[in-house]
């Protein structure tokens, strides 16, 4: 399965420029938390889905610095997943989980890098919508713990 959101042409206008990409994903964010808000998430998940791939790029591209880009590429992975999980196509969020867990994953040979890669990581499998009911809360708990 190899999901993709923007069409050839979108996708080379908006990477040939980083603060186009920047502008774009922004946009295409709010409007898809808005409608997750109105709980209209069959048309939020292709505006959460561009800025996602919008995101993945950024993150290659290091714009506007790692850490804005890991950040913002984790929580476009967290809302895209959750709109998914609500529509319920949970198959489609965990594929998204995975691939963007494993995107990160490519980053933690940075050691400079390191914390904030496992946090992001770390953050996409803590997400309250993957924690079952019973647990929900406690987890957060538990890790402020640690910390």
């Amino acid at each position: 399965m190899n999901l993709k959101y923007l069409c050839a042409n979108h996708r080379q206008w908006l990477t040939s420029n980083p603060q186009r990409a920047e502008q774009a994903w922004t946009d295409w964010t709010e409007r898809g938390t808005e409608l997750c808000e109105e709980g209209s998430f069959d048309q939020a998940i292709p505006y959460l889905g561009c800025a996602f791939e919008l995101a993945s790029y950024l993150l290659t591209a290091g714009a506007p610095g790692y850490s804005v880009a890991a950040t913002r590429f984790t929580d476009c992975a967290r809302q895209l997943i959750e709109a998914y999980r609500q529509r319920g196509e949970s198959g489609l969020g965990n594929y998204i989980l995975v691939g963007a867990s494993s995107r990160l994953a490519r980053e933690l040979g940075d050691k400079q890098r390191y914390h904030l890669t496992a946090d992001c990581i770390r953050t996409l499998y803590m997400a309250e919508s993957s924690i079952p009911e019973q647990w929900r809360g406690t987890t957060a708990n538990a890790v402020a713990r640690v910390h």
